[in-house]
């Protein structure tokens, strides 16, 4: 850093983080500690770096939940304990001048010595150990999933509601609200300049599994799709498939789950977009 060597007090200013984290190498170390004696700003700032990265180094403590600690002393209470034994020394000649030895494979233990069982409290230890690891494990998994699904909830609400805000804040945007034979309401937002159309329902009651809300532009006596409703909700937003431009009209019927190609019978109800 040839900043450090110049005698440039604003330069030599500069290498206060590095100075903070032993980064600066032992020459330009010494002459940033020579301009720091004289140099209250630096001194200042030194002193607060240095207790911010103190305070980050920290480890941040959480209490175990209680349901954790009742499951570990669960598994300490059906862990089976074995006494303990004390290990039982072999006697081993040793020769006065030992030669030089190859690594050979690990001693068999003989027959008549036992290995020591592993102590009560290692036992114990391993348990919680293993308690621990089980329960946070588990954690991480249900975070990761439900951090996925979260996302994957959120991308197909963009997707849904994607061009709706632009209809329904358009300056030229008009609804027209009609009654529902079911007794919900169905309101279309239409924007001519948007070229779009968002269909609101409210309080359309549910069809059985199997059969689906189908939503149509009319025009000059012909139907083209434009969406799918789910119905049942307490209110159901969203964009109408393809463009506004030359239909008069937007029919309702009821169709096949799935949809269909073209209406399979007279709309239930039509909601006039005059152009």
């Amino acid at each position: 850093m040839s900043e450090i060597r110049d005698g440039n007090g604003g330069e030599l200013h500069s290498a206060c983080g590095a100075y903070v984290l032993h980064a600066l190498p032992e020459d330009e170390r010494r002459a940033f500690e020579e301009h720091l004696a004289s140099c209250a700003a630096c001194a200042h700032e030194v002193a607060v770096l240095t207790e911010s990265a103190a305070r980050l180094a920290q480890p941040v403590m959480a209490e175990p939940p209680e349901h954790l600690r009742r499951r570990v002393q669960q598994r300490i209470a059906v862990t089976s304990q074995a006494p303990y034994a004390p290990r039982v020394p072999r006697e081993r000649a040793e020769p006065e001048t030992a030669p030089p030895v190859r690594p050979a494979a690990a001693e068999p233990v003989p027959s008549g010595i036992r290995r020591p069982p592993v102590p009560r409290l290692v036992r114990v230890a391993l348990a919680a150990c293993a308690a621990l690891a089980v329960t946070f494990g588990g954690v991480a998994v249900s975070q990761y999933r439900a951090a996925e699904e979260a996302r994957s909830q959120l991308h197909a609400a963009e997707e849904r509601y994607a061009g709706v805000a632009d209809v329904l804040a358009a300056p030229d945007v008009e609804l027209h609200t009609q009654r529902l034979p079911d007794g919900g309401t169905g309101t279309i937002a239409v924007s001519r300049s948007q070229d779009a159309a968002v269909f609101c329902a409210t309080g359309v009651r549910p069809l059985p599994v199997g059969q689906t809300y189908a939503l149509w532009f009319s025009e000059d006596g012909s139907y083209r799709p434009a969406g799918l409703v789910s119905g049942g909700e307490a209110q159901d937003m969203q964009m109408l498939n393809g463009p506004v431009s030359g239909a008069t009209a937007v029919g309702i019927t009821i169709e096949p789950a799935g949809g269909s190609s073209r209406p399979t019978g007279q709309p239930m109800e039509l909601i006039d977009i005059p152009a």
